[in-house]
């Protein structure tokens, strides 16, 4: 009832059309639960590893998560991975081997009734482009009450998202434009205010790095989530402030520009360094500068 979904929101929960929870991946008996979780982490692990860095996400650091639950809600990463979700549900690229660690699959399969959630995908044009057109999908959905069987008004649907200041990106144009009626607030950061955490940090000693491009944070509610979690000029100030605090360390900034500057001479000697999404993003986009101009 209109209760319990309340109740539901306030704990940054979500339901989903259709109902019911998705079933584990790989959750079946096993004599020795030791020797189950061991086979399924190594699975796991083996699998990020096999893709060498090119699908890791980098997620904010702790003190973003602890402003985004505090003040807008949020309950729930539509983009995350075992090793580096902050929060205890999320969706991820593999759930065949994340579903055991808490994924709730897909985020293109995913269909939120209500809740407020963090979208911080992958830096990559055809996903962003996907990102952007489904989550409009959901917001119009959600504020026209007609999602499932519900009718006659919006639910409360919230989506704060993280994209690069790629400006000429059909996903980033799409969400400054076509989302009018949801768009809340645009809030620009320049790439020397803060940084991300590495999506391999489970094998790096510095867990954060420089973000190498201006972030933008596009807040999307329906009438209800606006009412309810409102993105005012104190969420504006206080997410500065916490990503602020993920720009690495002068020495740990040292260590990465050296790491970037040897990438080439370790790639020719075919060292097995995957997992570094940041550096190969800093060399991409040296890449797209020089396409520019």
């Amino acid at each position: 009832d209109e209760q319990d979904e309340q109740d539901e929101e306030e704990n940054g929960a979500c339901r989903e059309e259709g109902g019911g929870d998705n079933e584990l991946a790989g959750a079946d008996d096993d004599d020795d639960p030791r020797e189950g979780f061991h086979l399924r982490l190594f699975t796991l692990l083996l699998r990020y590893k096999s893709i060498r860095g090119h699908g890791f996400q980098a997620a904010v650091g702790p003190e973003v998560w602890a402003a985004l639950q505090s003040m807008l809600g949020v309950g729930f990463e539509c983009f995350a991975s075992p090793l580096n979700a902050y929060l205890p549900r999320f969706c991820s690229g593999f759930p065949d081997v994340d579903g055991c660690f808490g994924s709730s699959g897909s985020f293109f399969a995913f269909q939120p009734l209500y809740g407020s959630f963090a979208v911080n995908p992958p830096f990559v044009h055809s996903i962003m482009d996907a990102t952007a057109e489904h989550l409009l999908r959901l917001l119009k959905r959600s504020e026209e009450g007609a999602i499932g069987k519900t009718k006659g008004g919006s639910h409360a649907l919230s989506f704060i998202v993280f994209l690069p200041g790629w400006t000429e990106c059909a996903g980033y144009q799409a969400l400054e434009t076509s989302s009018a009626p949801f768009l809340r607030r645009i809030i620009h950061i320049d790439a020397a205010d803060h940084g991300y955490c590495d999506g391999a940090s489970h094998q790096r000693a510095d867990p954060y790095r420089q973000s190498p491009y201006n972030t933008t944070c596009f807040v999307l509610q329906t009438t209800s989530a606006f009412h309810k979690w409102s993105a005012s000029d104190a969420f504006e100030s206080e997410l500065r402030r916490a990503m602020a605090l993920t720009v690495p360390l002068d020495s740990a900034a040292e260590r990465q520009m050296r790491k970037t500057a040897n990438g080439g001479r370790r790639g020719r000697e075919g060292s097995d360094d995957s997992g570094d999404d940041t550096d190969q993003l800093v060399v991409a986009g040296e890449k797209k500068k020089r396409e520019r101009t």
